[in-house]
């Protein structure tokens, strides 16, 4: 049997030793990109709103905290970029190319924020420095996204691609979870006036320190077994074919981009705001939270393996349909730190279906030859939204007066996807792949 069919094996008690241990090194490329671009968003979602007051001093709080996700969400707007140059040179030149250089440009920029001098130091600079750097993050995040994804399920063999692209959704469980850790103790270790004088730089200068780690893990590792068939590279779309598909990928991730922002980085600083759960509490609950998506996520990667893509992803999407506006509002109900605790578990575990299941139910929409490109671009036009989501709804309370409206944005965003679920075509026992 040649290499390549080999290595193609599922990941089980059968499969020989050293594709085992190969195996379990691709999970590790291509997790630890994930882990530092999430630890980094996660972190600036966390400490929005110090961040604001150290690059955008305003009397007007809301103007600060709007600024702050603004420049959040400009990273977003690199990604499409991002996802058509590394994306393409993932399918030509190999996945190895594009995992190397995103980890470089995301540890560069994550350590620039670190070090950035704040308004009261250069003026206009500050801010117009944090945009530069979240536009080079945004850049290589497009590239990451797909090409990682990608990667992962194609080492997954014939049967176990929604348990291994799951580990995608676990690293970025991973990232957030350590950047809320790292927010959360700074909050509870430091006071107010620490924290926003230097405390806030610490987690992006530990963020860098990812990068020389993930370079190591990712030098280890061989190309994935469907780039390295010959077979697998000649089948590709045509252009109508491709537009069909990228245009099946971006309704595919707008609710996926739009709940990861919502229930995950968002919701420390929705319930500080709106809630009155105090920001180490929010910042706990978040933590303990994200925990269990980490845990979570390759369990139902592996669900959808056994009952298909679709169920896990309709019930998931359903769910917040009919659900996002009456949680918002039970949050802001005047609830207790307990329940707001169980509520906020339970959305991310709900969230979870749809994020273990959808790496591999996006990464079948393309072939081989076009996979990275295709799941990166697609991806990264819907996370435009996303990333944006924050300061839409920092807006739309601010304009309605009616905090609770921030269900209805998460509400939107599954609604919108519904449709795209009901007509793809479901593919996990597609052995071609």
């Amino acid at each position: 049997m040649n290499s390549s069919s080999s290595h193609a094996a599922p990941f089980d008690a059968t499969t020989p030793a050293s594709l085992r241990a190969e195996q379990r090194r691709a999970i590790g490329a291509g997790m630890v990109g994930y882990i530092l671009e999430w630890f980094d968003f996660g972190v600036y979602g966390f400490l929005a709103a110090i961040i604001a007051k150290n690059f955008f001093p305003s009397t007007d709080e809301f103007t600060a905290l709007l600024a702050s996700f603004a420049v959040f969400g400009v990273g977003f707007v690199a990604r499409p970029i991002g996802s058509v140059v590394l994306g393409r040179i993932a399918d030509v030149r190999g996945r190895h190319i594009t995992l190397a250089t995103t980890m470089i440009l995301m540890a560069l920029s994550t350590v620039a924020i670190g070090v950035l001098p704040t308004y009261e130091r250069i003026g206009i600079w500050a801010p117009v420095l944090l945009v530069a750097a979240r536009l080079v993050q945004g850049f290589a995040a497009g590239g990451e996204w797909g090409t990682a994804a990608a990667f992962l399920v194609e080492w997954g063999g014939a049967n176990r691609r929604g348990f291994f692209g799951a580990f995608q959704q676990s690293s970025i469980a991973a990232g957030l979870l350590l950047g809320s850790l790292v927010a959360a103790i700074l909050s509870s270790a430091l006071d107010s006036n620490a924290l926003a004088s230097w405390g806030w730089r610490i987690p992006f200068f530990l963020g860098a320190l990812l990068g020389p780690v993930g370079m190591y893990v990712r030098r280890r590792v061989q190309e994935s077994p469907s780039f390295e068939s010959d077979a697998a590279r000649a089948s590709t779309l045509s252009g109508a074919q491709f537009a069909k598909a990228l245009f099946h990928a971006f309704s595919f991730v707008i609710f996926w981009a739009v709940s990861s922002y919502m229930v995950a980085v968002y919701m420390p600083t929705f319930a500080n705001k709106y809630a009155h759960i105090s920001r180490t509490q929010a910042l706990w609950t978040s933590t303990a939270s994200l925990f269990t998506v980490m845990i979570v996520a390759p369990l139902m990667g592996a669900l959808s393996d056994r009952v298909g893509r679709k169920p896990v992803l309709l019930a998931s999407c359903a769910f917040f349909v009919l659900l996002s506006y009456p949680l918002y509002a039970f949050i802001v109900s005047g609830i207790g730190f307990a329940t707001f605790f169980w509520t906020q578990w339970l959305m991310n575990v709900v969230f979870t279906m749809y994020s273990g299941a959808g790496p591999a139910a996006l990464a079948e929409m393309f072939p081989t030859r076009v996979r990275s490109t295709g799941v990166a671009f697609g991806g990264a036009l819907a996370t435009i939204l996303g990333g944006f989501s924050p300061f839409l709804t920092t807006w739309t309370i601010a304009s309605t007066g009616a905090s609770a409206n921030a269900g209805w944005l998460l509400a939107g965003s599954a609604l919108f996807t519904l449709p795209a679920l009901v007509v793809i075509k479901d593919r996990a026992r597609d052995a071609s792949i």
